[in-house]
């Protein structure tokens, strides 16, 4: 229903046609349309989560592109849950003060950001939420894109996904400790024409 006309399609007196329920049937598990929306929600929100816990990885930096891989093809094989859960409903948290809801699948994400910082992955400089953010920014556009704009467009977007991640990964690791002689990317620091040795 959904699929065919996003949620403006979702009546009470409609899902009970389609599901040889009488209106009044319905109204016994729920008040109203409103709760109806909010628990086809719940239902989307709980299939993202659980292919972000199916993602497994080497190593916490390989989660987080796993994840973003994990979420794009949720994007691509369930639409209808995907424009429902980040398109059609508004997210229930008001500020960053609040935190996730503890059932919403971003907070695996910003776990994974967190393990990746403290394991040394990446920069321990970085704030959890801020890669969890800017992951999700990232992979949701790519979604949106693919979806709309791109839709139909000829070319290999699955190997786009792959290196845009990879550089953005790659981009909040920590800068290479440089040793005696050399500059951070392990280059003898040049005096003249000769090298200092390390």
């Amino acid at each position: 229903m959904m699929a065919e006309d996003g949620l403006d399609g979702v009546a009470i007196r409609e899902v009970a046609r389609r599901l040889d329920y009488s209106p009044a049937a319905l109204y016994r598990y729920f008040d109203g349309r409103d709760q109806l929306i909010a628990a086809l929600g719940a239902d989307a929100a709980e299939h993202l989560a659980e292919r972000l816990r199916a993602v497994e990885a080497a190593s916490a930096a390989e989660r987080l592109r796993g994840l973003g891989l994990a979420y794009l093809s949720f994007a691509a094989e369930e639409p209808a849950r995907f424009r429902l859960l980040f398109v059609e409903l508004p997210s229930s948290r008001t500020s960053l003060a609040e935190g996730p809801p503890p059932t919403s699948p971003y907070v695996i994400v910003v776990q994974a950001a967190r393990d990746a910082i403290e394991s040394g992955a990446l920069s321990r400089t970085l704030d959890p939420e801020v890669v969890a953010y800017t992951l999700w920014s990232l992979v949701h556009g790519m979604a949106v894109l693919g979806s709309t704009h791109l839709k139909g467009f000829s070319a290999d977007l699955e190997s786009a996904h792959r290196a845009a991640l990879d550089l953005l990964i790659a981009s909040w690791k920590p800068a290479p400790t440089a040793g005696p002689g050399e500059d951070a990317d392990g280059e003898h620091i040049r005096y003249g024409s000769a090298p200092v040795a390390g």
